[in-house]
């Protein structure tokens, strides 16, 4: 029998409804999930000043203890030129010394040998007055005396000398030792900056991924507010085709309820029609589901759903935005939906892929294929062979990544109900 329009519309307007709340549910979830990232960002955002303040601090330091590095080493440097001088000093001096030294030694052998000579008497004998003999012995006795008092002057001088150039010695290593343990801290404070630094990054890569996510998040939300607004529209307009599909069906009715009365009562015994020719309750017995998308593969097995998951490789972050459908390599791929080929191509991460636009607005997308088998720009009809089963790209072993969107490379969403899974 046929089924009423009125019905059909009913039944459609009940679907659109349904399938506006998980929408409208989606992006309140989705609040949470920005809510978590301001969070995030906020707490990072004071862990970066604080690393900061840190690293200003240590860099202040660093600057003070290089200053006072180079200070030392510029006292040490002196010192040590002050050392050079004093043991240049020293040995004039001994030189200065050996020299009064062999002097007086020739003085004391010619006194040693003109002895005879040089006692009272002989000195009185050869004078030639008294007067003469005190000059001669008091002179004598003033230059052994004066060459004495030399001497001792000079060896006072080589002390002193000695002792400074000690003093100057000591200070020096002891410049030296302050200069080393300075560097030593120095060291340990380039360290320290050296793992604030680290972290400081660390915390800015963290703080670059939370944005991002944010930002994905906010996408997200608006996406599901578009969709959920266009289910609404749609709603809408069933809702009201509905309405006046029944005021017409009633209006219909009436006319029709009119004209009975005005004809001839027929008899109750016999037929007063044929059945229609069109029926309603067929259903179709192609493999596509109620969006319209068939499932690419003929045969597979899920091997990751979307949504989060720990990532195998280690690169492709946290977030799986399709669906892995492991099956063997050299599978072949089909069209999930009649459209155009908008990028075949190869991506480090999809490998080779292929992203195909589709009249509903929406785009599905093929990753780690082992070749592309059609070009940018062709039309392909759903179930059309596009390419094969493979594993290049970021992949772990042959599968179809297979995903939907609202764009190129955004909008990502779960393609599981789009295929009846």
């Amino acid at each position: 029998m046929k089924i009423k329009k009125s019905l059909v519309l009913t039944a459609a307007a009940t679907c659109l409804v349904g399938f506006s709340t998980p929408a409208l549910v989606q992006a309140e979830n989705i609040d949470s999930k920005i809510a978590n990232e301001e969070q995030k960002i906020k707490d990072l955002s004071d862990k970066k000043a604080s690393t900061d303040s840190s690293l200003a601090d240590l860099e202040a330091k660093i600057s003070d203890l290089t200053a006072e590095t180079d200070s030392l080493l510029n006292e040490k440097l002196s010192l040590e030129k002050e050392v050079n001088q004093l043991t240049k000093d020293i040995n004039e001096l001994e030189k200065t010394i050996e020299k009064r030294n062999k002097k007086i030694e020739e003085q004391a052998r010619s006194t040693q040998i003109n002895q005879e000579k040089q006692d009272i008497v002989n000195v009185l004998l050869d004078s030639e007055s008294f007067s003469d003999a005190i000059g001669r012995t008091v002179a004598y006795t003033k230059l052994v005396s004066a060459n004495n008092d030399i001497m001792e002057a000079q060896k006072e001088d080589q002390e002193k000398l000695t002792k400074k150039k000690t003093d100057v010695e000591t200070k020096v290593k002891e410049v030296t030792q302050k200069a080393a343990d300075l560097k030593v801290k120095q060291t340990e404070l380039e360290n320290s900056k050296a793992e604030q630094v680290k972290l400081a990054n660390e915390i800015l890569k963290n703080l670059d991924d939370a944005k991002n996510k944010k930002s994905e998040y906010v996408a997200q939300k608006e996406e599901a507010k578009r969709i959920a607004a266009e289910q609404a529209r749609i709603a809408k307009e069933v809702a009201e085709k509905e309405k006046a599909a029944k005021k017409a069906a009633e209006k219909a009715q009436k006319v029709a309820e009119e004209k009975l009365e005005s004809e001839k009562p027929v008899s109750l015994s016999k037929e007063t029609g044929d059945k229609g020719a069109s029926d309603n309750s067929q259903t179709s017995s192609e493999t596509s589901y109620a969006s319209g998308f068939q499932r690419p593969l003929s045969s597979f097995t899920i091997t990751s759903p979307f949504g989060g998951r720990a990532d195998p490789t280690g690169s492709a972050g946290t977030f799986h935005d399709g669906l892995d459908m492991a099956a063997p390599g050299g599978t072949p791929i089909m069209a999930s939906r009649a459209g155009t080929v908008v990028e075949s191509s190869f991506h480090p991460s999809a490998g080779n892929h292929v992203i195909i636009q589709h009249d509903n607005g929406y785009y599905t997308y093929y990753m780690h294929m082992r070749e592309p088998g059609v070009a940018s720009g062709k039309s392909v009809s759903a179930g059309e062979v596009i390419g094969l089963v493979g594993t290049t790209g970021n992949s772990t072993g042959d599968h179809l990544h297979f995903g939907v969107a609202t764009g190129i490379w955004s909008g990502f969403m779960n393609p599981a109900p789009f295929i009846g899974l």
